[in-house]
């Protein structure tokens, strides 16, 4: 019962950080999208595809490690270790960045003013390194209080100067900053909470036994970090900036809510799954719970923008957005799968087979993600390369829950089981909102408003007659009957 009630703890603050925070970053980047061009958001999507690889390589999987270790087994030296390992990675990665990727950068993307913004959007790099242990241990004890509170009020900040700099025409150079000052506010604020200082202790054998599980989550993140990039490199190359910061419109859009809900659902159940590690039953009960929840959250999002990708583009971002429309579409079906299951590489960590998440990230990649994608962007585009997402996470679903099948029992079947009528809802809610639009069409922010509200409607409506035991549960659960509900209804009745 106790994991139960720090699970849910767990999950309310770290929802509310999650969607706070990125409830506020969708209305920065709404407001900077005003001002700002695809072509800056382009430059931006170039430098994070180098920036990005260096900064997986660099945390070498510590702080997982470190989360999935046993209490009973984690000491001292082994926090103090992975902060200098890091600290100095870091340094060194920033030097290889300034001095070696940003000409590398410049030279392959025919773009010279990478080679300045690329110094100034690596600085995070650091900055990240410092408060990566204290929120390790923050969430080694399931606690998300301080750091959603960490996360909002970086996030309000760094959106804050970002719009500042935005208008005063600073271009790309207000979304470089953003992320810098966002990095920095959040450090300060976890060392403020955690008041953890490293002892100046490196021990070898500390070393080995973090970096023998830490090396394949590693090993993962860098085939994981390819397949979620290698469309933001070719697009980049093959097509060019604007192009590029129009599909990245699309993934940020569909990409922003969903990776938020899963890592929401990560932060919380990879802690909690390692704490019952020796109970496959138990780990299996609490996945198809958490991947239920998924669906219902994730499917009815992705509904709407599929349905609404053009009046949501027109009126949140303006006419020269107008190429990120398909995309978006197509990136948001591929989202779907997605909440088909909540995360099965967390599965695979917290039972400590980080090795087969490395060995499925690794074949995945080189199998679908790279020749789906390259086919699909050199042919097609930027549609293309939405399309080889999408079949790329078809692939990956199956054979991913392949594994998590023989971990912990649970069959592909089952969600799908699971999902067949929330999918079905949502097309047939998605069909009668085109239908109505077809037969009467308005203005773009009325198209926006009142499909918005059919598909609320709608989909409550199928949650309030199918899935009433779940919402009483979650109800039940979180006390919301009890602090919400229940007053409104006596009050409604007297």
């Amino acid at each position: 019962m106790r994991l139960q009630n720090s699970i849910v703890s767990g999950l309310g603050w770290t929802s509310l950080a999650s969607f706070s925070s990125q409830g506020l970053r969708l209305l920065f980047k709404l407001v900077l999208a005003k001002l700002l061009l695809p072509e800056d958001y382009g430059i931006i999507g170039m430098a994070a595809v180098f920036i990005g690889f260096i900064e997986v390589v660099s945390e070498m999987g510590m702080v997982s490690a470190l989360i999935q270790r046993p209490k009973e087994k984690l000491h001292a030296q082994h926090y103090a270790t992975a902060f200098w390992l890091n600290i100095a990675i870091a340094l060194l990665g920033y030097g290889l960045i300034v001095f070696v990727i940003s000409p590398l950068a410049v030279w392959f993307y025919e773009e010279p003013i990478l080679g300045e913004v690329m110094p100034l959007l690596a600085l995070p790099f650091i900055f990240n390194t410092f408060y990566a242990i204290p929120k390790a241990k923050l969430s080694k004890n399931l606690k998300f209080k301080s750091q959603a509170i960490a996360e909002v009020v970086s996030v309000l900040i760094g959106g804050v100067i970002a719009i500042s700099l935005a208008f005063q025409d600073w271009g790309v150079w207000a979304l470089a900053w953003n992320g810098v000052v966002v990095s920095l506010v959040a450090a300060l604020i976890y060392w403020l909470y955690v008041r953890w200082f490293p002892e100046f202790i490196f021990s070898r054998q500390a070393f080995h036994e973090l970096f023998g599980f830490g090396s394949k989550v590693m090993v993962e993140r860098i085939f994981h970090f390819f397949t979620l990039n290698i469309d933001y490199l070719l697009i980049g190359k093959l097509i060019g900036g604007a192009a590029l910061g129009a599909y990245t419109l699309g993934f940020v859009l569909t990409n922003t809510l969903v990776k938020q809900l899963t890592n929401v659902m990560n932060k919380v159940m990879f802690p909690a799954y390692s704490s019952i590690q020796k109970s496959k039953d138990a780990i299996a009960k609490y996945f198809l719970h958490i991947s239920k929840v998924s669906q219902l959250l994730v499917f009815p999002l992705m509904l709407g923008l599929i349905v609404l990708a053009k009046p949501i583009i027109q009126v949140g971002f303006g006419t020269q957005w107008m190429m990120a429309v398909t995309p978006l579409q197509i990136l948001a079906l591929a989202t779907i799968l997605n909440g088909l299951s909540a995360n099965a590489t967390v599965i695979m960590r917290s039972v400590g087979r980080s090795d087969l998440s490395m060995k499925l990230s690794i074949t995945s990649t080189l199998i679908s993600t790279i020749p789906a994608v390259t086919v699909g962007a050199i042919f097609f585009g930027i549609n293309g390369a939405a399309i080889g997402i999408l079949i790329d996470r078809i692939f990956r679903f199956f054979w991913y829950q392949r594994t998590v099948h023989r971990l912990i029992g649970v069959h592909y079947l089952s969600l799908l089981e699971m999902a067949w009528k929330p999918l079905l809802a949502c097309v047939f809610i998605g069909v009668l909102a085109n239908l109505l639009y077809y037969l009467h069409p308005v203005s773009a922010w009325a198209h926006l408003l009142i499909g918005s509200a059919l598909i609320s409607t709608g989909y409550l409506w199928y949650l309030l007659i199918f899935e009433r035991e779940l919402l009483d549960k979650v109800l039940v659960v979180t006390k919301i009957q009890d602090k919400v509900v229940t007053p409104v209804v006596k009050y409604i009745n007297s």
